[in-house]
């Protein structure tokens, strides 16, 4: 959770912004923004002063941000990114975190954002990392908890906590473990080297990579294009993907099972076969 660099609720009402469409439905934001248009929701990390750096204000925004996209929210697709084009996350904001002096404050701290990053990853829907610039220390636990990650070119990664005198604190390790094997984990998390985005695709650490400036664009374009499937289906497969992590093979096979028969007899379903048939956009309802 560390940052390399030391510097660094209830109902909510609609809000339209100046952009056509564009509709920001969390009030009183400082530490991100969020907005939605077609279909996607776009979270952005916004600290310039510290390299978009999490403190305990940023968990309370991204907690109320959750509550939206669990209870509200019709978005088919969730981006997460950070503001500017130099860093994704850089961590947590160590003079903030000056704060936790005792062993109960610091693991209530890690307890808090590793309930944040579990509830983004279970979110129903995709949630694709934008990863626009450099991602440190606890950026890399952010980013691990999205489903996929498009990252700039000449972006790095690195667990950065080690050189700190810490360990990683939101869930990234065991999320890092599972993406790219014990050895290959160890051995960042060991070490605190620095990856470039080539060689973190290569590794599965980056899912793809993009011209640099265009992780964001891309991002938005993959999550338009996963948004407009079926959302009946969309929320099943995803369900079923994170029911694997948890389950043994013979439950999942059994749940795999009813997810499909739960989608097959969907009106969704047959709106795609008619629209198939009739060679015309279908016209998904979520039923």
């Amino acid at each position: 959770m560390a940052n390399e660099i030391e510097d660094g609720g209830g109902p909510e009402t609609e809000h339209h912004t100046a952009a056509s469409g564009e509709l920001s439905p969390v009030s009183g934001l400082d530490h991100l923004h969020y907005v939605e248009r077609d279909a996607v929701g776009l979270i952005t990390i916004d600290r310039p002063a510290v390299h978009n750096a999490i403190s305990l204000a940023t968990m309370a925004e991204l907690d109320r941000v959750l509550n939206w996209l669990e209870v509200n929210s019709r978005v088919g697709a969730v981006v997460l990114t950070g503001a500017g084009d130099r860093i994704f996350v850089s961590g947590g904001d160590l003079k903030d975190f000056a704060q936790l002096e005792t062993h109960e404050a610091a693991a209530a701290m890690s307890r808090r954002m590793q309930s944040l990053m579990a509830r983004l990853e279970m979110l129903p829907i995709p949630v694709i990392g934008a990863i626009n610039g450099d991602c440190l220390g606890g950026g890399c636990e952010l980013a691990l908890a999205a489903d996929m990650r498009l990252v700039s070119d000449g972006s790095h990664f690195g667990f950065k906590q080690v050189a700190l005198g810490i360990t990683p604190a939101w869930g990234g390790r065991r999320r890092l473990v599972r993406l790219i094997g014990r050895a290959k984990a160890l051995m960042l998390l060991l070490s605190g080297e620095l990856l470039d985005a080539h060689e973190a695709e290569r590794i599965g650490l980056a899912d793809k990579v993009v011209p640099r400036g265009r992780a964001l664009a891309a991002a938005i374009e993959l999550a338009q294009q996963l948004a407009a499937n079926p959302p009946l289906a969309v929320r099943a497969i995803k369900r079923a993907v994170n029911y694997d992590s948890a389950t043994s093979d013979a439950e999942s096979i059994a749940f795999e099972a009813d997810l499909f028969a739960e989608t097959w007899i969907s009106s969704d379903h047959q709106e795609a076969l008619a629209a198939r048939r009739e060679r015309r956009p279908p016209k998904f309802k979520g039923s």
